[in-house]
């Protein structure tokens, strides 16, 4: 078992090691002005990448026939204004009863 303590502490040991070196680097990177412009160059690419791969992906849905993100979001968005206009019905079909609709159904009365 000590043996396995002492792994652990190596490990450990090369893993704080590790960490304080790339937060040198890091900090060495981003105070030059060069290494900002690199950064900030590399977050441009990245997210006009997953902007490409979101398009593909969709295209490749639409081509198979499955529904992409914006088609549930529409979805939601209808189910929403159908669910509204189905309570604005049935209080105009019943005033009075807002509170009891469940409970003073067609059910309660046979």
């Amino acid at each position: 078992m000590s043996e396995r303590g002492g792994a652990k502490g190596l490990g450990g040991a090369l893993l704080e090691l590790g960490t304080r070196l790339v937060v040198r680097a890091t900090e060495k990177v981003l105070s030059d002005p060069r290494g900002q412009d690199a950064v900030a160059r590399a977050v441009g690419v990245a997210q006009r990448g997953r902007k490409r791969v979101e398009e593909v992906q969709e295209r490749l849905l639409t081509a198979a026939g499955i529904p992409g993100r914006q088609d549930y979001e529409d979805l939601a968005k209808r189910l929403a204004r159908i669910k509204r206009k189905a309570r604005e019905l049935a209080g105009k079909l019943d005033p009075g009863g807002k509170g009891g609709g469940s409970d003073g159904g067609p059910g309660g009365a046979a």
